[in-house]
Parts: C-alpha cells; sequence; structure tokens
C-alpha cells in the first residue's frame, strides 16, 4: 500500500509539472506560470533520490518520459493535423531526447550532490535546447523562453539574450523556489532560507524591474515607412495548388492590396509561395506572374513588393549542381528547388532570398543516410514538399528608391531567434515574416506562430510586418506589442506605418551566447562524470587485486 502510495505522489508530481509546462503555450495563460512549473518534478527528484530501491535511473526516466510526453501532447497536438505521422514523430523524437538530457541531470545529482548537479540541470537543458535547434531534425517550438511571447513586458531583456535567456531564467527561478520550499518544509537553517529568499528575489526584481522600465520608456526613433500587408486566405490543401487558377490568385492578392494602397506605399507584403507556380530562376523576369506584379506597380512607382514563391535553379548538363539537386527527367540536366522570398518593383533586379532554415520532413529529409528508409512517412508542416536547397547568408534586400534594408525570412525561420537576428546584422531596418499557417487549420499553432514573432521584435529592435495566408497578419513594434492585425480566415489587407531601426542589439551582435558557454560547461560536467566512472572502475580492479 505504502509503495502505491509513493508511486501515485510521484506520478501527480510528473503529471502537475507537464500541465504547468502547457500553460505558458496558450493564449489564455501566462509565461509567469513557468516559474514555478519545474518545482513539482524538482520535488519528484527529490523523492527518487530518497527511495531504497533500485534502478532509480530507469524510474526517473520513465517520469521524465511522462512529463515530456504530456507537455509537448498538450502543446503541439495540432502538428498531427497536417500530418498524423508527422504529429507522432515529432512527439517521439522530443520526449526521447529530452528525457535523455534530464536522466543525465539526474545521474549527475545524484553522484555529485546539489551544486553540480543543479549545474548539469541548466547547462544540459540549454544545451539540448541549442543542439537540437540547430540539428537537421530542429524543433524549436517548446524552447522555454518561448512561454514568454505574450508577456512582452517581463522580457524587454531578451534584447540582450534573447529566448535562451528565458529559459535560464525560468530553470534559476524554479531551483531557488524548490529549494526555499525544501527549508521550509525541513524547518532548515534561517541562513540558508534567507540566502534562498535574497537570491529569489534578485532573479525577480531585477530582470521584471528592467524590463517594465524599459517597456514603459522605450521610444521609437527613426524614419517612418508606410506598408500594406496582405492575407489573401486561399486554402492551401484544395485551392492554392489544385482549385484556384494561379491566375485568379494573383488577381485576389493584388486586389487587395490596391484597396487599402495610394502612392504613399513603400512597401506591400504577400505570403510565403503565394505566387503558386514554380518560377525558373533564370527565367524569372518572363514569368507571367512577374509581369503581372510589374504592371501592377506601374500604379505605385515608389513601392517595393515582397512576396513568396516556389523557384528553380538549373544546372546544365549538372555543371556546379549541389548535393540537394535533383534529376530532371529524360535529361542529364539537374535542378533545385526553394522557399522563396522575392522583392519585386518597377526595375529589372529581382533580388531573391533562399528560406535556409528548412521544416524536417516537409522541406528537408533530416540525415537521409541514417533516416532515408521513414521518408514516406515525414511529416508536412508547411510550406512545400520533398528537400530543398539552401543559401548561407541572411540576405536583406535594399530598396532601389533610398537606403532602406529589409529582411523577409520564410515561415519556419521566424522561430530561431539567433538566425533571424543575423538579417539585423546585415543590415535590415526592418523585418517582412512571410508565412502559409493554414496547413494548421483553426488551432493554437498559428497563434503560437504569431506570438514568437513578437520575441524577435525585442530581440532585434526591429518592428515587423508579418504577411501570413489565412492569418494572424499583423505589425509588431520594437517593444513586442501588436499594433493592428487581421483574424483567422479573414481575406483582407491592412496599413500601418512603421518605424525603422538600424542600430543592432547586443543578442543580434552574440547570438545565442549563454547556450555556447551552457555547451561548454555541460561537456566538462559530463566529462567529470565518465572521469569519476573510470576512476572508480580503477579503484575497484585494484581492491580486486
Amino acid at each position: 500500500m505504502k509503495i502505491k502510495s509513493k508511486f501515485l505522489k510521484k506520478l501527480i508530481l510528473s503529471v502537475l509539472s507537464s500541465l504547468l509546462l502547457s500553460f505558458g503555450w496558450t493564449d489564455w495563460g501566462t509565461g509567469f506560470v513557468m516559474l514555478i512549473a519545474f518545482v513539482p518534478f524538482l520535488f519528484l527528484i527529490d523523492s527518487l533520490l530518497k527511495d531504497n530501491c533500485t534502478c532509480k535511473n530507469l524510474k526517473f526516466f520513465g517520469y521524465s518520459c511522462l512529463t515530456t510526453f504530456l507537455w509537448n501532447v498538450m502543446t503541439t497536438w495540432w502538428v498531427s493535423l497536417a500530418s498524423i505521422p508527422g504529429g507522432i514523430a515529432s512527439v517521439i523524437c522530443y520526449t526521447l531526447f529530452m528525457s535523455c538530457t534530464m536522466t543525465l541531470s539526474f545521474v549527475i545529482l545524484k553522484k555529485f550532490g546539489k551544486r553540480i548537479g543543479y549545474l548539469a540541470f541548466i547547462t544540459n537543458w540549454i544545451a539540448y535546447e541549442y543542439v537540437f535547434m540547430n540539428s537537421q531534425i530542429a524543433w524549436p517550438w517548446l524552447i522555454l523562453g518561448n512561454a514568454f511571447a505574450n508577456n512582452i513586458q517581463l522580457i524587454q531583456w531578451y534584447e540582450f539574450t534573447g529566448h535562451i535567456g528565458g529559459t535560464l531564467w525560468i530553470l534559476l527561478v524554479n531551483l531557488v523556489l524548490f529549494e526555499i520550499i525544501n527549508l521550509i518544509k525541513n524547518k532548515k537553517s534561517n541562513s540558508s532560507l534567507i540566502l534562498n529568499c535574497s537570491l529569489l528575489s534578485l532573479f525577480l526584481i531585477v530582470p521584471i524591474g528592467y524590463s517594465l522600465i524599459r517597456y514603459y520608456s522605450y521610444k521609437e526613433v527613426g524614419k517612418e515607412i508606410d506598408v500594406v500587408v496582405v492575407q489573401p486566405n486561399i486554402d492551401p490543401y484544395n485551392e492554392k495548388y489544385n482549385e484556384l487558377p494561379v491566375e485568379e490568385q494573383m488577381t485576389i492578392i493584388l486586389d487587395l492590396a490596391n484597396a487599402v494602397a495610394d502612392e504613399n506605399v513603400d512597401y506591400f507584403v504577400a505570403p510565403e509561395t503565394a505566387i503558386p507556380s514554380y518560377i525558373w530562376e533564370d527565367e524569372i523576369q518572363d514569368d507571367n506572374c512577374i509581369l503581372y506584379m510589374r504592371s501592377f506597380l506601374q500604379y505605385y512607382p515608389r513601392s517595393e513588393f515582397l512576396i513568396g514563391a516556389s523557384t528553380r535553379r538549373l544546372y546544365i548538363d549538372g555543371v556546379n549542381k549541389t548535393e540537394t539537386a535533383r534529376k530532371r527527367r529524360n535529361s542529364g540536366d539537374y535542378y533545385d528547388i526553394y522557399n522563396t522570398s522575392l522583392q519585386i518593383d518597377t526595375s529589372q533586379n529581382i533580388p531573391l532570398y533562399h528560406k535556409s532554415r528548412l521544416v524536417p520532413g516537409s522541406e528537408i529529409m533530416p540525415y537521409p543516410k541514417t533516416l532515408g528508409f521513414i521518408q514516406d512517412f515525414m511529416f508536412d508542416l508547411g510550406g512545400m514538399t520533398g528537400t530543398c536547397a539552401t543559401q548561407i547568408e541572411r540576405t536583406p534586400f535594399k530598396n532601389i528608391h533610398n537606403h532602406i534594408k529589409v529582411g523577409v525570412p520564410i515561415c519556419y525561420e521566424s522561430v530561431f531567434g539567433e538566425f533571424l537576428a543575423e538579417f539585423s546584422k546585415n543590415g535590415a531596418n526592418f523585418f517582412a515574416i512571410i508565412t502559409n499557417d493554414g496547413w494548421w487549420y483553426n488551432t493554437p499553432g498559428y497563434h503560437q506562430h504569431n506570438s514568437f514573432a513578437r520575441l524577435r521584435a525585442i530581440e532585434s529592435r526591429r518592428s515587423i510586418a508579418r504577411s501570413a495566408n489565412t492569418g494572424i497578419s499583423c505589425f509588431i513594434n520594437q517593444r513586442g506589442d501588436i499594433i493592428k492585425q487581421l483574424d483567422w480566415q479573414k481575406r483582407d489587407a491592412i496599413r500601418s506605418k512603421i518605424t525603422l531601426n538600424d542600430k543592432v542589439t547586443f543578442f543580434a551582435n552574440y547570438g545565442d551566447y549563454i547556450a555556447r558557454i551552457s555547451c561548454y560547461l555541460s561537456l566538462l560536467v559530463i566529462l567529470l562524470l565518465i572521469s569519476n566512472y573510470f576512476k572508480s572502475l580503477f579503484n575497484k580492479k585494484k581492491v580486486l587485486k
């Protein structure tokens, strides 16, 4: 009976942590809950360490799997609407990798005690987030720092740390809070309690206080531009590539833009793959959609049109072909497919940016030599299908009428803080995020995706014009406030003035430095564990002799 009671207690603690962790990704919730979300799980760890039982590591791994599994399902269940195998794959990958990371921290805590154990808990988690985020199976949705996307008043300091700084904050506060509760529960010394309470006050008052002051005192200074964002609301599953002719889709976009425009508009922004037909890049000047848009721009000669398309690059006889190039049927030629953003104006020059953070499964086959056998079962989260090519640099587009530069990241790329900040580091004065978001229907997915853009605005202090095919299209200022938006499945266009910025933030300059430091510290602790293991092994052999 006692064993069942202990098991039930641990089960409740595991489930409670998963519920609290999920809270930060809801529209009606608050990321502030994340500051207590790990406390139940830390009590579970404490209980396991005190238990006089075998297979502690295996048991902890099981509880970790339960917590991360429930958290993932409750937060990102909508992935399965695009593809059931995709939803299953994302949950399994995250659950297993995160649980292995947490179990490693548990082993270190058990071996070396709290000081090194807590260090490992923090650095291993952050290192995991960073490594996983930069892998070919990247799924950065559940990075802890993302949970504050709807609490921007609390995290204005992301301009120094990025969203990984939010992860560090969450882990630190949870550990100190757990220690305080444990000290009170066990009636330990007042000096330790005072020290931990002081640390907790420091961890809360300093970042929140700074953030509130920064939020309410921040002034956007600089040139204003006039931007129109279009939301065509074209069903990506049926209309976009099958039922609705290309000409009709382009007419919808341009009519919406024209309805709110005048000669003062600086930029028009339309969604990812808004031009639904493939464009050969060496023939782009003669493409019918491009010509149609140029005719439209004759009425707005000072404007630039930012839009997404699927483009192809041809390699005659395979000369200079890349690793991602595909063979053309009945030919010796090869070609690459890109998910592309374009800037179109009345000149003959059309700069292109190729999406480079690709969605696993739909735009890139991760680790094809190892995982090629599951290619047919990989998921589609949006964009295109098949392995796409990429580019190295985050190249902003330059306006031909002035010196304004704009970074035009595509869809999934807006979830990667350090990656997106490279646009501002390379001179972009504002961001125009283009996306589809219709793949996930009316679920929390597109709400979460939109909210992450608010973090990017703070990290780089760049205004954002966001065009989503089915919603949410919006304007975001440099504090992360949404100043105007279009809701789900509304076919319309909105217009607003936004402020440019040419100052590069600390975070944009140095990127995820917290994560890189954590990787080194994590590696050192792991090496300490390995050396300790071999030392123990050597001593045992010595005793036996």
